[in-house]
């Protein structure tokens, strides 16, 4: 069986092409290898930060919600376009796309992170951060709210990043009011809506917005996922687990060929439990 090594400079052309679009299965063609090896490789990079979890009690699907932009994995695609942006930021709406549970949310706070709005203030408007929930976008919250997009935070760098939680729930009279505002949104802005069903919006409303994909396919993700639930449990036992538990918990938290990280947080929360 032939072993196909890649040095890291190689690997990050590869990576800058195919986040600028071009296809996985053309680039693992060049490259020598099956396009889920090259996926495998693309995804986990270089030797990733260990995930640092949160103080205090909580379940681990909180400890461990990403504090940067770092700390979001298993979507690179989407992170190394968020941090060339936020070393140029301008205003803009983004609509993070994917299934439930990929880290569309905590990226859109992690994106807050790195423009330097202070995430941790409270409450959070404070610190630059807005959120509308799905059950509350009525045309009189985002009226009130997009109000509000003009007045600079009391802390942070002065950024603002308004996060609209499950876009595709957005009532008729708001989606409106949201094509009006994001003509032309306040200077330090960014609003970030999210979606699990964007077929469900408007085009107008989607050629407003830079679209995102958030990958959720068990077989692109699963190289990522092994070796963020390896890093977790290493942190939280101080062991570094035996490679089938992690298989285990991987394929636990796949459901119908897909994988979301929230899931695997969740199946790590019960592995661990058992070994207690």
């Amino acid at each position: 069986m032939t072993t196909i090594t890649m040095d890291e400079t190689t690997l990050s052309g590869l990576r800058r092409r195919r986040a600028a679009g071009e296809a996985i299965k053309s680039l693992a063609v060049e490259a020598g290898m099956s396009w889920q090896r090259l996926w495998g490789l693309l995804n986990t990079g270089p030797a990733r930060p260990a995930p640092r979890p949160r103080t205090g009690a909580g379940p681990l699907t909180e400890r461990y919600r990403p504090r940067s932009l770092d700390g979001v994995w298993g979507q690179e695609p989407v992170v190394r376009l968020l941090k060339r942006f936020a070393g140029g930021p301008y205003p803009t709406a983004f609509l993070f796309e994917g299934e439930t549970g990929t880290g569309k949310t905590s990226a859109a706070l992690a994106l807050a992170e790195a423009l330097g709005c202070d995430v941790d203030a409270r409450p959070p408007e404070f610190g630059g951060v807005h959120t509308i929930a799905s059950g509350e976008q009525t045309a009189d919250t985002v009226r009130e709210l997009t109000n509000r997009m003009w007045q600079s935070p009391l802390a942070g760098s002065g950024w603002k990043v308004v996060i609209v939680n499950e876009a595709d729930r957005i009532a008729r009279p708001a989606e409106v009011i949201w094509l009006d505002r994001l003509e032309a949104l306040p200077a330090r802005t960014v609003v970030v809506f999210t979606t699990n069903d964007p077929s469900r919006l408007s085009q107008r409303f989607l050629d407003r917005c830079t679209r995102l994909g958030f990958e959720s396919d068990a077989e692109r993700l699963r190289p990522a996922a092994r070796q963020f639930a390896a890093a977790v449990w290493k942190v939280e036992t101080g062991r570094k687990p035996d490679a089938r538990v992690i298989d285990r918990v991987v394929a636990a938290a796949e459901v119908g060929g897909r994988l979301s990280f929230r899931r695997v947080v969740q199946e790590l929360d019960v592995a661990l439990a058992q070994e207690t």
